[in-house]
């Protein structure tokens, strides 16, 4: 396992994250064993990083990841995230303060690593699934000031955000220099947090925000790198397709075309998942890429990307002319 820094905080954590939400699942299900299995297969490979969620599970991944740790006697950075409804707005940085005490308890422990704000961020309320604005984030009475309450008491150490939402609001987080980690939606099938791509690219441009994360001294942390599972080889559409996060990813759409990118699947790399770690890999200013788990030997095959090949110059030649053609919107 290979470590990078994250960002300004000066931690360094391995280059492979345990995602612990919906993603993979095996921390929102009732199954302890395979979770302790999972976990100590992780801690031998060198995985220092967990991240987890009040909302995942409706806070059972907390629940069961607090367990685990404990059972363990793990020393890891851990962090978790605060989801917030309609019903907060009057009293975000109490809603903030009691969602994370509420998080330590089930988690086992007096303080966390990282905390972050688990809503996607737009300039008005009304987006995809509920918002927050930046306003709502860094104004007065707002989460920023539950988080540095917390902090003050030394229940969390950082701050951070998931990268979902409007680009131009999620810029504005990054240029307040109030946060120290930014969650980037970044994989092969959008991978504009990290890259430039063409007009007329048919997802949300994300505007290079891993790099504008990096330029303030923010820790980045890569998700969605599998993209829901539609990056994984035997990947198929279900009758219930997971939910769209990011607009111009939904599901079906990235499952048809992974499938044209198959023929990544090639010499040393055996799964297309493994070429999708790699290309998140490959991007420097990314501190670690999160995964999440079905069972142990998806940790193994996870962690052999620490520190192999990144993919060839004539496969990211051949990638830009797909996000420059195939990947557009028609019309």
């Amino acid at each position: 396992m290979r470590y990078r820094k994250l960002g300004k905080t000066g931690l360094s954590i391995s280059e492979i994250g345990f995602g612990c939400g919906s993603a993979g699942g095996l921390f929102t299900r009732d199954l302890h064993e395979e979770q302790l299995r999972a976990v100590r297969r992780a801690l031998e490979l060198g995985i220092n990083f967990f991240d987890t969620a009040s909302a995942y599970g409706n806070r059972k991944s907390e629940t069961n990841l607090g367990r685990v740790l404990e059972e363990t006697g793990a020393k890891v950075t851990l962090a978790t995230k605060a989801r917030f409804g309609p019903e907060a707005l009057p009293h975000l940085r109490e809603a903030t303060i009691a969602s994370v005490e509420e998080s330590l308890k089930l988690l086992r422990r007096t303080s966390v690593d990282l905390i972050q704000l688990h809503n996607p961020v737009a300039l008005k309320r009304e987006w995809i699934t509920f918002s927050l604005t930046p306003d709502d984030v860094l104004g007065p009475g707002g989460v920023l000031e539950g988080f540095k309450a917390l902090r003050d008491e030394g229940k969390v150490r950082y701050f951070g955000f998931t990268g979902l939402g409007e680009p131009q609001a999620l810029r504005a987080l990054i240029e307040s220099g109030e946060f120290h980690t930014f969650q980037a939606y970044f994989n092969l099938l959008n991978p504009s947090a990290g890259h430039p791509v063409p007009g007329g690219f048919s997802a949300v441009d994300y505007g290079q925000l891993i790099d504008s994360a990096a330029a303030q001294g923010m820790g980045v942390l890569a998700i969605r790198v599998l993209a829901r599972g539609a990056l994984r080889t035997s990947a198929e559409v279900g009758e219930s397709s997971p939910q769209t996060l990011s607009p111009g990813s939904d599901y079906p759409l990235d499952v048809e075309r992974a499938r044209r990118l198959m023929w990544l699947v090639d010499g040393e790399i055996k799964t297309l998942s493994e070429a999708a770690v790699r290309f998140a890999l490959m991007k420097p200013e990314v501190s670690t890429v999160l995964v999440g788990f079905s069972d142990t030997e998806q940790v193994d095959q996870a962690v052999s990307c620490s520190g192999a090949a990144g993919l060839p110059v004539s496969a990211m030649a051949r990638l830009w002319e797909l996000w420059n053609s195939d990947f557009k919107r028609s019309g």
